[in-house]
């Protein structure tokens, strides 16, 4: 082996090392002389002009139902509160503000990230990648939670104790190894048990149909639907000639020339052209690509936009449907790693909880009917139904009482016939 051969696998191996996670770009749409015809009218031509794309995490966004999939859940994960709660001995929760995760997870997990910010980008890293990381740094009571890449992320199963290890690899190529009690990991589902599975690669073929119906859409309204005629050539025109006459009948087809007319020379023959089935399904076809890709997010159509079959009846019915079972999921994986990482073994009174009531909404009249019953039955006191309007509570609004009755069976005065306005 000579010193250049030496040196060139030294340098090809030092590249590996420092080369980041392959994800090739979007190929082009390749066309050749021969296929030139073709791409004018939309047809399928050779290998060389076929319609090609690429799927991967990142491309993937670029299609407009993967991008609405994802932002449906990471959005509503994002802006609903995450609020820290301590049970009680009677099985009552208060809210633990005096704990610092409860502003970790409520305000910001760091110096420059919101808590908003937060939830939201591992929420989207989790369905593009499989899983969503951050690196839990303490330091005492002090908790702040960085975002990882999940590209510059491996999961290992340690060979003694079969607990999960993250290798990370850092902005200087330094990769640290972290045990599971640093980094908080947001899982999607999994097949091997420690690790998400990418539903971007799970739902490929999929995704890659959408995108290719949006580049045959664009390759076939580029410059027009479709050229009224096909022509040809006389089989005496040299490759000069008819390159001319392809530059011509371009020019007087495309964009807003469509309509003029054009003499061409060298022709022999014309014949019109008509869209064929596929053409005439195009749309069905995108519509069934958007069904696709919501059945693997697990979002409903209508999330998606996708309002074919929703009507202003059956919309508060679809929001239900929503945060059971496309968010409900998610908001679990959640609650469950805060409560797995951020807290010890000596805080398992506290926990996290998403208030996901917002998302259901009801309008006002409906929210007044069930506060009346709701207080009617005892369940609610006219302060905590106050409290969930965001309304400040009134002297007198902490007593369980039926207004409809002339006895109040509260505790604090069980024998009265009702509650005093000074109470």
């Amino acid at each position: 082996m000579g010193i250049f051969d030496l040196f060139r696998r030294n340098r090809e191996a030092a590249d590996e090392v420092k080369a980041a996670p392959s994800r090739p770009a979007p190929s082009p749409l390749t066309s050749t002389d021969a296929a030139w015809l073709w791409q004018l009218i939309g047809a399928p031509a050779s290998d060389a002009g076929t319609l090609q794309v690429t799927v991967n995490e990142e491309t993937a966004m670029n299609c407009t139902a993967v991008r609405a999939a994802v932002q449906a859940i990471a959005e509503a994960v994002g802006q609903l509160p995450l609020v820290t709660y301590k049970r009680g001995a009677d099985g009552a929760k208060d809210r633990a503000t005096d704990h610092p995760i409860y502003s970790v997870l409520r305000n910001r997990v760091s110096e420059i990230h919101s808590a908003q910010w937060f939830k939201e980008q591992l929420t989207r890293d989790a369905l593009l990648y499989g899983n969503g990381y951050a690196l839990i740094n303490r330091s005492g009571d002090y908790v702040e939670l960085w975002h990882l890449s999940p590209a510059a992320v491996t999961v290992e199963l340690d060979q003694i104790t079969w607990a999960p290890v993250y290798k990370v690899r850092h902005g200087d190529n330094h990769e640290t190894t972290y045990q599971p009690s640093e980094i908080f990991h947001l899982m999607g589902p999994s097949l091997n048990g420690f690790s998400g599975a990418s539903p971007i690669q799970q739902g490929k073929g999929a995704i890659e149909l959408a995108m290719l119906l949006e580049e045959h859409g664009k390759a076939l309204f580029r410059n027009r639907a479709v050229p009224q005629f096909i022509y040809f050539p006389h089989e005496s025109l040299n490759k000069s000639q008819a390159e001319v006459i392809k530059e011509a009948l371009v020019k007087g087809t495309a964009g807003r020339n469509s309509g003029s007319s054009e003499v061409l020379f060298g022709i022999r023959d014309a014949k019109p052209v008509a869209f064929t089935s596929v053409d005439s399904q195009f749309l069905e076809l995108r519509r069934f690509s958007v069904t696709e890709i919501a059945r693997l997010f697990r979002v409903p159509p209508h999330m998606l936009f996708d309002l074919e079959r929703g009507t202003w009846a059956n919309t508060s019915e679809m929001g239900a449907e929503f945060l059971t079972y496309s968010l409900r999921p998610w908001l679990a994986r959640w609650e469950n790693e805060v409560a797995m990482k951020l807290f010890s073994e000596a805080e398992r009174d506290l926990f996290a909880e998403f208030l996901a009531d917002d998302l259901v909404r009801m309008d006002l009249a409906a929210r007044a009917d069930a506060y009346g019953k709701l207080i009617t039955a005892r369940v609610l006191n006219p302060n905590e139904a106050r409290a969930r309007e965001n309304l400040p509570p009134y002297a007198g609004g902490d007593v369980f009482a039926n207004p409809n009755t002339t006895s109040s069976t509260s505790p604090e005065n069980p024998t009265s016939d009702g509650p005093s306005p000074n109470a």
